[in-house]
């Protein structure tokens, strides 16, 4: 009788897990449009939830290093001082690096605003010479009907402040969203304990304890990778920027410092978010030193080759046990699927399904050998 009841769970549940994909095939614009609605909805939990587990790293050190909280009363206020430490230290780390870069950025566009009268008399003289090599240019340059031209710049002017109303609605969206996930992100750390207690009784009501348990140890491993996998990011990425700060600074090369901060910065994209410095250091130095953004050329490529090669898999791949190959592989699939976010995020996702697949594949093995 037991044996048909389970039968007769299983078939049910096959036959509305088949109409459930039945119902999402034929109405997936509506599915994905429901998915976003749902995220949307979630997006400040999202966001607090990323925001805790940011500031959880440092916290969790200063608990357990400077105060050790494991041996201590007053864990309460322990906790409370801990946090306020941790979000000090995060917003001085951002605050010190605009205080050092600012005035660095502010000089750059100034001495890049004294070259442009330079490259104006530059390019005036190239077009006089053009003009008196091929004097038929001038005559097809005044049959342009500058009046339409002028019009139809009037007529998009009005398209171009809707783009720009949007960009400002959207950048104060977001802003609120940070600043609502930034206040369950507090309410979260305060009382981590109690939700990780909460979670597993809502786990085991509703879930066999083999899959609570499953559930709970890939949670831990997530935690565990996550928390690797920031540390050694933000180390391989100082220690790629400070190199590169240094090697500017010996050969006398200006901007160091911004391009160097700018370096950390963008190394936190795994691989190719560095890219972007390349193409930021190669116009602040090639306006006023083209011989120089060279010379910047050659440097990039050859840290950024010894950071593929040699710091990136030591510190970042080897802290999430994840080889080189599959971290690459992870960063370009991460990164054609969800953009930015999922470069930053796919090494410690991917890193979760290595793991869990190496268990699975030895578990198999093990159970092989044993017949």
């Amino acid at each position: 009788m037991n044996l048909n009841k389970k039968n007769t769970k299983q078939i049910m549940f096959l036959i509305s897990f088949a109409a459930l994909m039945l119902w999402i095939v034929f109405n997936y614009k509506l599915f994905i449009d429901l998915i976003g609605f749902i995220i949307k909805l979630l997006m400040p939990l999202i966001v607090g939830i990323a925001i805790a587990f940011v500031i959880n790293v440092p916290m969790k050190q200063i608990e357990r290093k400077i105060f050790k909280i494991e041996k201590r009363k007053h864990k309460k206020i322990i906790r409370v001082i801990s946090l306020i430490l941790s979000i000090v230290l995060i917003f001085g780390i951002i605050g010190l690096i605009m205080f050092l870069v600012i005035p660095e950025f502010a000089l750059a566009i100034v001495n890049i605003g004294d070259s442009i009268p330079k490259s104006y008399n530059f390019l005036n003289d190239f077009i006089s010479k053009i003009d008196s090599l091929y004097p038929e240019i001038k005559g097809y340059l005044n049959n342009i009907d500058l009046k339409s031209i002028i019009d139809a710049s009037v007529n998009q002017a009005g398209n171009i402040v809707s783009m720009l109303a949007g960009f400002l609605s959207t950048m104060i969206s977001r802003i609120i969203i940070f600043f609502i996930g930034f206040i369950i992100s507090i309410y979260i750390l305060l009382d981590k304990e109690n939700l990780s207690r909460q979670t597993k009784k809502v786990l085991n009501a509703f879930f066999p304890s083999d899959v609570t348990k499953e559930v709970i140890r890939i949670i831990k491993l997530a935690n565990t990778t996550f928390t690797n996998f920031l540390t050694g990011q933000c180390l391989d990425a100082s220690l790629i920027g400070f190199l590169l700060f240094i090697i500017l600074s010996i050969i006398r090369l200006p901007y160091a410092l911004i391009l160097g901060v700018l370096f950390a910065i963008t190394a936190l994209i795994p691989y190719v978010g560095a890219f972007i410095t390349l193409f930021v250091g190669m116009v602040l130095i090639g306006v006023t030193n083209p011989i120089g953004a060279l010379w910047y050329m050659i440097i990039f490529f050859a840290l950024q080759q010894f950071d593929d090669n040699i710091t990136y898999p030591r510190i970042v791949g080897g802290s999430v046990g994840l080889p080189a190959l599959w971290a690459l592989i992870a960063v370009l699939i991460g990164g054609s699927i969800f953009g930015f976010i999922g470069m930053i995020i796919s090494i410690p996702l991917a890193s979760i399904i290595y793991s869990l697949l190496k268990d699975y594949i030895n578990e198999k093995i093990k159970k092989k050998n044993e017949q």
